[in-house]
C-alpha cells in the first residue's frame, strides 16, 4: 500500500478527502502542472516512509529549486532541467507530487503532529496520545531521527507557532481524534490493524491537513521524550496486551 494508493482510498471518503492535499503521480507532466498551480510541491518516493527520499520543489524569481531532505539547494533555470535533476536524485521506484503545506512552524522550523491510536481492550480505536515534531535545522521533513528534529507537547506547539490558547488549542485536538477515528474505522476496510499513527500538519491558517497514515508498527519512542510520560506508558501498556494477543493468535 503506498502513498498513492492510499491517497485514493481515503479520497472516496467525503469528510477525510477535505483534509488531503493535492496529488498525484510524479512525472514531467504533473511537475509542470503542480509547480505552475501551487509554485511548492514535495517529491515522495511512494514506498518509503520516515522522511527517506523526499525533495522540496520551488519556484524562484530566475527559474527553479530543490533540495532533498537536508541537503544543498540545487537551482535550475527551467522546468525540464528540474525534472532531470529530480530524476537523476530518485530510487528506482514510483513517486508522487504534492502540493507543499506552508506548515505552521517554531522559531523558523516546521512541524506537524503524530496521532497515536490504538484497539483497547473491547476491540475498538481508543485514541492514545499524540505530540508535535519539530523538523530539525534546515530539514523539510519532520521525522525527528532524519532530520535530527525533536518532539514537544502538542499544546506548546500550537501556542509558540500560532499563539492558541489551551482552550483552541484543546478543539483542534478534538478535531485530530475525531478525524483519527474516521480514517482508522476505514482502514479496516483494507485489514485488521491494531495501532495506527496518522500525522498531521496545521498550516499557518490553522487549516488541518493529513499527511500520512502509519499502518506497519507506527514507532511511539517519541512519546518516551515527552516530559509527561502518560501517553508513553499508557501506548507501552496497551502495546504489550496487544502483543500477548497476537501470540496466542
Amino acid at each position: 500500500m503506498g502513498k498513492w494508493f492510499l491517497h485514493r482510498f481515503y479520497s472516496r471518503d467525503s469528510e477525510i478527502r477535505k483534509h488531503l492535499p493535492p496529488t498525484s503521480i510524479f512525472n514531467a507532466q504533473t511537475l509542470r502542472i503542480f509547480m505552475k498551480k501551487y509554485g511548492a510541491v514535495y517529491i515522495k518516493p511512494d514506498n518509503t516512509h520516515m522522511g527517506k527520499g523526499i525533495m522540496k520543489a520551488w519556484k524562484t524569481r530566475g527559474g527553479y529549486a530543490f533540495v532533498l531532505l537536508r541537503g544543498t539547494t540545487v537551482k535550475c533555470a527551467s522546468l525540464d532541467a528540474l525534472y532531470t535533476e529530480i530524476k537523476k536524485r530518485s530510487f528506482s521506484q514510483p513517486y508522487i507530487i504534492q502540493k507543499a503545506i506552508p506548515l505552521a512552524r517554531i522559531k523558523g522550523r516546521p512541524f506537524d503532529i503524530r496521532v497515536m491510536m490504538m484497539r483497547n481492550l473491547r476491540d475498538r480505536w481508543q485514541f492514545f496520545g499524540l505530540y508535535s515534531k519539530v523538523a530539525g535545522p534546515n530539514s523539510i521533513v519532520t521525522n525527528v531521527s532524519s532530520s535530527r528534529g525533536y518532539v514537544t507537547l502538542f499544546e506548546k506547539s500550537m501556542k509558540q507557532s500560532l499563539g492558541y490558547s489551551n482552550e483552541k488549542a484543546a478543539r483542534v485536538k478534538n478535531r485530530l481524534i475525531r478525524l483519527s477515528h474516521k480514517i482508522c474505522k476505514r482502514a479496516g476496510k483494507i485489514r485488521y490493524y491494531q495501532k495506527i499513527g496518522n500525522d498531521f500538519a496545521v498550516d499557518k491558517k490553522g487549516k488541518i491537513s493529513l499527511i500520512e497514515v502509519n499502518f506497519k508498527y507506527p514507532g511511539f519512542t517519541g512519546f518516551s521524550r515527552l516530559p509527561n510520560q502518560k501517553y508513553y506508558l499508557g501506548i507501552k501498556r496497551m502495546n504489550n496486551i496487544l502483543r500477548k494477543r497476537r501470540r496466542r493468535g
